[in-house]
């Protein structure tokens, strides 16, 4: 038989957590939200048939050690460099921002999330210095992708896209003249994230 405990009367009905253990909480919660989408993501660019990474690190070029990539997509005649978002609530900003606004709910300040379009201003720099040593005219392009629930400003919807766009792009895209570096290019981007340290246990 299952007991059940009853909470004295005059308790608080909620734990109160410390603030590094909200921080934890909240730190952990956005790791899940993160992976939920970005196995959206992995699902989405399966059903296209291309060549894919996930999870790639490549030499920072805005600092020190590695950047990671969501969602690298080797296409004919570019490599798309994904970077996924599975926010919920309310985003509102500007293309151009560092960071966007967050609402959830009846929020009325909501919080500051660092736009992903800038974020991955840098994650496409990585890229574009592997891929320039072998072909400089073959492109590299971003594309932010938004699995959750949130909705977006008129301006921030032109700058993202959900996976049923991404994957209409990319098949469309599957139509194009390939490069002729384009397998020198994605065997030199698979070498060169092996490279990354890896930590000991």
């Amino acid at each position: 038989m299952v007991r059940i405990q009853r909470r004295p009367k005059g308790t608080p009905t909620r734990r109160v957590r410390t603030d590094s253990a909200h921080a934890a909480w909240q730190a952990l919660r956005a790791d899940i939200k993160g992976k939920q989408g970005e196995s959206i993501v992995r699902e989405t660019l399966a059903s296209c048939g291309l060549p894919t990474l996930h999870d790639v690190h490549l030499p920072s070029m805005t600092g020190p050690g590695f950047t990671q990539i969501d969602h690298l997509v080797l296409l004919p005649d570019a490599v798309m460099v994904i970077e996924t978002k599975h926010y919920s609530g309310r985003l509102s900003g500007h293309p151009a921002d560092r960071w966007w606004r967050q609402r959830v709910g009846t929020e009325k300040d909501g919080r500051l999330v660092l736009s992903p379009v800038h974020q991955n201003m840098g994650h496409c720099a990585a890229v574009r210095a592997v891929v320039a040593p072998i072909a400089l005219d073959f492109q590299v392009v971003s594309r932010v992708v938004l699995t959750g629930s949130a909705e977006t400003d008129p301006m921030l919807a032109e700058c993202v896209l959900n996976p049923e766009i991404l994957a209409g792009e990319i098949r469309a895209a599957t139509h194009r003249a390939p490069h002729a570096s384009r397998t020198r290019i994605w065997d030199h981007i698979m070498v060169t994230q092996r490279k990354r340290p890896v930590a000991s246990v």
